[in-house]
This record gives structure tokens, C-alpha cells and sequence, in this order.
């Protein structure tokens, strides 16, 4: 599977004043495998070692303090030959101390190191400018596109939302979206769905990706703290549901109180486990001052995981226009969030009320509206915020096809990976 990462890493090739690369992302996004196959694509040879208990390796880099004498060690251990500009040195699941050596002995070298964590509060931990950090999100609808076959259509969407033209093949895209937000965005799902077009089959392999999930809330210090992640996790579900998708935490147990539960939605939104959106009573910049913390919807990372809570007969769900609705929001807020936007939502005093608000890094405000099924495109809370704001451009999320209406931009679910802080 192309992924889009796999450009970033031949950038960073290329470059000649060489960092070593940290690359993170949560479990099972694919960051081993795309790694392992840029190594054989681009190298003479590619030499991998896993980190994790690995007790020769962490002899050699405590007995070898040098870079000559460290990669030295490294080929014998791996009984590879380590050319200089040649060979990919790949550390899955890095270390605290190899990592330190890496940064002191390769950097601006003429080796190629690649370092692999799933920890985001590793690599906050280890920022600095001895090293190239890069993020590898799941899989996004274009990459599902070029990996099913409809590649073609990637420049169709993308030019009809620039030039805001009706797309000539609009059913098509929503007939594949629709598969892609089932099936969410773990590779092993998407490459199991494509294969199979079994539903039950796709259902255990969701099943499998939240059970590997669950698994890393065991590195947690606190045993009342796992427990708590489990709670949150089985509780989000239920909470999309509901016509007023605030978090309450009451409907995570009976007398459920923020003060049990904040730290671990902290972490699992910190993790990109969870992803929030908090409520802006008013639109104004920057969006990050004026938020509500008490007051925020979660989402899950992957449209999938939520068609898997659901527990609901996929036939009954593609007939459902509420439940379908529910993954498509879901499906929204984690590309918007992949694409580098923090999300937050707008409820004024009175009630008006959008999905989703998100500003640039120029400071540009965006309202975005979801359209449902039994909606009229005339909605007044967006009008009404337009005109109280004075916002130049705002978004229409739904079924119909690209038009530009009176400064709003109408566009299908299907594009709106085409948001991004360059549009």
C-alpha cells in the first residue's frame, strides 16, 4: 500500500545535512512496514532491530561510544554489511538510551537512521534539532483510493473542490467512501475489506485493532487508570449516538464525575486515541483562548472502531441515514484533525449551534456544517453566524455535489480531506 509518508521519507533522503528520523504514530498505522519496504525500495540493504528487550543491542551501543566502533557493532550483530549513503538503519519501538546515542553519534552523518515509536509523550519528551520528527497518521480516503484501483479519482475530487464544479463521477466516490469509513483506516482492515468484501470478516480484524488499542492502556501506572481508558472507550460510542453529542460523564457509569475520568481522557486524547472538540461560545481568534474545557465532544481515531461499537447489522446500518451519519461526522473530525486542524464546535447563547469550527495557522476561521438526509440546505445557524461574524468563507459538509453558494463552499463528505491549511 502507497503511503502518503513514503514521499516525506524520500525528501528526507535526499537531504544531505542528515538528521537521524523519529517517526511516530499510534499502533498499528503501518509505521514498521511502510519503513521496512522505503528500506528495500530505496537502499542497497536495509538492517531493522527491534528495541524492545533486545539485550545484544543494548550491549553494543553501552560498549561502543563511538560512531565507527557503533557501526561496526551494528553489523555484526546483524551479520549485514553498513554502507555509508546505502544502507537504512531502522530502530523499531527506540529507546531512551539508544536514542541518545543516536542523536550524539549520527547526526549530519552519512548514515541513514530511522528511529520508531507508537509514544507520543516519547517524542515530546525528545524534541530538539538533532532530530527529524515525522507523524504517520492511519490511512486516508486518497491512499485507500490508490490502493482499490480508483487513484483517478483523487484529481477529479481535488479539482472540483478548487474550482467548486460538480464532480462527473460523484456517485462513485461516495459508493467508495462508504466502504472507507467502514472500514476505517488500520491497514490490516483496509487490506482485508478490499480482499474479502466480508463485513464479519472486516468486524474481526476492527476487533483485533481496538483489543492491540486496550493493550497499550496496560503501560499505564495506575491499575484504576486502565480501567478507567476500558470505561471511556466503551463509552464514546454511546455518546455519538445521542442527539446532543456533548460527553457527559455521568453515561460512562452512574455518577460518573469529571474529576475520576479527566486525566484519562487526557491521555487518550494526548495519544490520539481519542480525539476532542471543544465548545466556543463565540468565533473569534485564536479559537485556543476561548474554548470550554468542561464542555467537548470525544471521537474515536477511526470511523471503524465506532461502526464496530455500534454492534448493528451492516445492512440495517447502510439503510440507517442517522447511524451512517454518525461514522461520516466521526470519519470527518479525525481527517480534519490528521490534516494538522485542532476541532472545536460552536454554541452560542441562544441556538445556534455548527458542528465544527477550525482556524489555519494564519488565523483564518472556518465554520463547518454538517448536512444531514432530512436537512434543508438552509440552515440558519450558519447563516447567522456568517453575518455576526463577518466570516468570509464557510463549508457545507454533505450528500450534494460541489457548488459555491453566497460564499459558501458545498462540498460531499467524500472530500473533505481537500480541507487543508493551504486551501
Amino acid at each position: 500500500m502507497e503511503r502518503k509518508i513514503t514521499s516525506e521519507l524520500l525528501k528526507w533522503k535526499l537531504d544531505n545535512s542528515k538528521k537521524p528520523m523519529l517517526l511516530y504514530g499510534i499502533t498499528g498505522c503501518g509505521k514498521t512496514y511502510t519503513t521496512i519496504e522505503f528500506g528495500k525500495n530505496e537502499y542497497k540493504n536495509t538492517i531493522y532491530f527491534d528495541c524492545l528487550s533486545n539485550l545484544e543491542l543494548k550491549y553494543v551501543f553501552e560498549k561502543n561510544t563511538t560512531l565507527e566502533k557503533l557501526v561496526r557493532g551494528l553489523s555484526a550483530i546483524s551479520l549485514e554489511t553498513i554502507f555509508k549513503d546505502e544502507t537504512l538503519i531502522i530502530f523499531d519501538n527506540v529507546t531512551e538510551n539508544i536514542l541518545k546515542s543516536v542523536k550524539k553519534l549520527f547526526n549530519n552523518s552519512a548514515y541513514h537512521v530511522i528511529m520508531i515509536t507508537s509514544s507520543l509523550s516519547f517524542v515530546n519528551k525528545n524534541k530538539g534539532v538533532e532530530l527529524n520528527i515525522k507523524k504517520m497518521n492511519l490511512v486516508s480516503f486518497p491512499e485507500y483510493l490508490k490502493y482499490v484501483g480508483k487513484e483517478q479519482l483523487i484529481d477529479f475530487i481535488e479539482d472540483s473542490f478548487k474550482n467548486d464544479k460538480p464532480m462527473p463521477f460523484h456517485s462513485l466516490a461516495f459508493e467508495l467512501y462508504n466502504d472507507f469509513v467502514l472500514t476505517g483506516g488500520y491497514p490490516n482492515a483496509v487490506v482485508e475489506f478490499a480482499s474479502s468484501k466480508d463485513y464479519n470478516m472486516l468486524s474481526l480484524t476492527h476487533e483485533k485493532n481496538i483489543k492491540l488499542i486496550k493493550n497499550k492502556f496496560l503501560e499505564l501506572d495506575n491499575l484504576i487508570d486502565v480501567k478507567r481508558c476500558n470505561e471511556i472507550m466503551d463509552s464514546v460510542s454511546f455518546q455519538l449516538l445521542k442527539d446532543n453529542k456533548k460527553f457527559v460523564y455521568g453515561l460512562i457509569k452512574p455518577g460518573g464525575r469529571a474529576k475520576e475520568y479527566i486525566k484519562s481522557i487526557d491521555y487518550l486524547c494526548d495519544n490520539n486515541l481519542l480525539i476532542k472538540s471543544c465548545k466556543v461560545n463565540k468565533i473569534e481568534s485564536p479559537l485556543s483562548k476561548i474554548k470550554d474545557e468542561e464542555s467537548f465532544k470525544l471521537y474515536y481515531n477511526d470511523s471503524g472502531f465506532l461502526y464496530k461499537k455500534m454492534n448493528v447489522n451492516t445492512n440495517r446500518l447502510l439503510t440507517n441515514n442517522k447511524l451512517m451519519e454518525s461514522i461520516y461526522e466521526n470519519n470527518v473530525v479525525v481527517t480534519l484533525n490528521n490534516n494538522g486542524f485542532n476541532i472545536y464546535y460552536y454554541h452560542s447563547d441562544g441556538k445556534c449551534e455548527l458542528d465544527l469550527v477550525i482556524q489555519t495557522r494564519t488565523g483564518k476561521l472556518i465554520p463547518i456544517e454538517l448536512l444531514h438526509n432530512e436537512e434543508s440546505s438552509k440552515s440558519k445557524s450558519l447563516s447567522l453566524t456568517i453575518n455576526k461574524y463577518n466570516i468570509p468563507l464557510s463549508i457545507r459538509v454533505g450528500y450534494d455535489n460541489f457548488s459555491l453558494k453566497k460564499n459558501i463552499k458545498y462540498i460531499p463528505y467524500y472530500a473533505v480531506f481537500c480541507i487543508t491549511e493551504v486551501m
